[in-house]
């Protein structure tokens, strides 16, 4: 944890690189989404290959959001990034297919919370717009027992938290002081895979 955070703030006067990348998830795929989902995925640069090294998962993966509908019915990602990658710090909002082309190729995964209703999926898509809202700014010090500042999967779990009355954490006492494990997300007893690489592989095979 303390490897990240100086990763983050060494790098506090730079830019994401900007990227030539073409990777967008097909209609088909967007056909498949929800509110309330969770979408993970691999950036580029030095963070994010820190990440993938140093909180291995079962996808190689270094941030997510939470996939929700905007105003005018797009499918967008609320998501939290430092101010050393992005020109807003804290909570953000991109359209879907920015935050995937952001992604290396085939990195994407969504998960859904295995439990929801549609009214629970609404409350989760509502919370993560309110926290939008509240301009919750980038937990630079990764604790997830201040909820004055959030990182990214600190977010995913406060919202399945206060909106699915869920703590996903609970089971994994080890893991509970910094909430920056990803694979509770990815834990089959409470969330099922929407969508990822090995699956569109797996049909494309099969055409």
């Amino acid at each position: 944890m303390l490897g990240l955070s100086y990763l983050f703030f060494s790098e506090q006067n730079s830019k994401q690189k900007q990227h030539s990348n073409t990777y967008k998830l097909s209609q088909d795929e967007k056909m498949l989404l929800q509110e309330g989902d969770i979408i993970f995925r691999r950036g580029f640069g030095v963070i994010s290959d820190a990440i993938v090294k140093y909180i291995p998962s079962k996808y190689p993966v270094s941030h997510c959001g939470m996939i929700v509908k905007d105003s005018l019915g797009r499918w967008v990602v609320i998501h939290t990034v430092s101010n050393t990658l992005a020109a807003v710090d804290g909570m953000q909002q991109d359209n879907l297919d920015k935050f995937v082309r952001e992604s290396h190729e085939h990195s994407v995964v969504v998960m859904r919370y295995k439990y929801e209703s549609d009214s629970t999926a609404k409350k989760m898509a509502s919370l993560a717009k309110n926290y939008l809202a509240q301009q919750i700014p980038f937990d630079h010090h990764f604790n997830c027992t201040d909820s004055t500042a959030f990182f990214c999967t600190e977010l995913i779990y406060r919202i399945l938290k206060n909106a699915a009355h869920v703590d996903v954490y609970e089971p994994f006492p080890e893991k509970t002081p910094n909430c920056m494990d990803f694979d509770v997300f990815l834990n089959s007893d409470n969330f099922f895979v929407v969508l990822d690489f090995e699956l569109r592989v797996e049909k494309r095979q099969k055409e």
